[in-house]
């Protein structure tokens, strides 16, 4: 049986390498029709730009990605065999669960035809309490020998990357934007270091 280092390292590749690399064919360059497909490769067409927050060892993930002329962020935690994807919207006139909800139901239809749960809720920055968001929550349980299969994270890393194109391009349709300002707080904060306290006597 596998030893949980070895699961958190496992763990750690998928997040801050593959999942990462994928992410950047979130939006692709447009291939021409040709008497036979040209020979370049996934890495040479994919345009999408990734930024990562994430700290080795943790099973949270935060990434930014600018595709589609929209900025989406978005939190992915691999559990072992669960995972959770969190794609972050600024709420604006008109937009809170109800109404990115309705917008997005051909969305989430087509999201839970491959097993993913969706939740919808409203939020609130902890750090900027004016500061309002819709959080999309999808959940999917995962194969217990996921960390360990390669076709279990191809089919899983590429369903992600085909649900977060779908709601950048939703969003497109319905104008909805996605741009989280640079100073909102993140989903994930670092820990803040405990005060080191002068030793008795001094």
């Amino acid at each position: 049986m596998p030893s949980l280092s070895d699961a958190q390292q496992q763990t750690d590749i998928f997040l801050s390498r593959q999942l990462f690399d994928a992410l950047r064919s979130v939006e692709m360059k447009r291939v021409g029709f040709a008497a036979q497909a040209p020979a370049v490769s996934l890495q040479e067409m994919a345009c999408t730009q990734v930024e990562i927050a994430y700290v080795h060892g943790s099973s949270d993930a935060l990434y930014r990605l600018r595709a589609f002329g929209e900025t989406l962020t978005m939190q992915v935690q691999l559990n072992a065999y669960r995972f959770v994807v969190l794609y972050r919207v600024p709420a604006a006139a008109g937009i809170d669960v109800a109404g990115l909800e309705a917008r997005f139901g051909r969305w989430q239809k087509g999201a839970a035809h491959v097993g993913w749960q969706i939740g919808w809720r409203d939020a609130a920055d902890p750090f900027e309490p004016q500061a309002r968001y819709v959080e999309v929550y999808c959940y999917a349980m995962l194969p217990e020998d996921f960390l360990w299969n390669e076709l279990h994270q191809l089919y899983w890393r590429t369903d992600i990357v085909q649900m977060t194109r779908g709601f950048l391009l939703e969003a497109r349709r319905f104008s909805v934007s996605l741009q989280v300002p640079d100073n909102a707080a993140p989903l994930i904060r670092p820990a803040t270091p405990a005060p080191v306290r002068p030793a008795a006597g001094r």
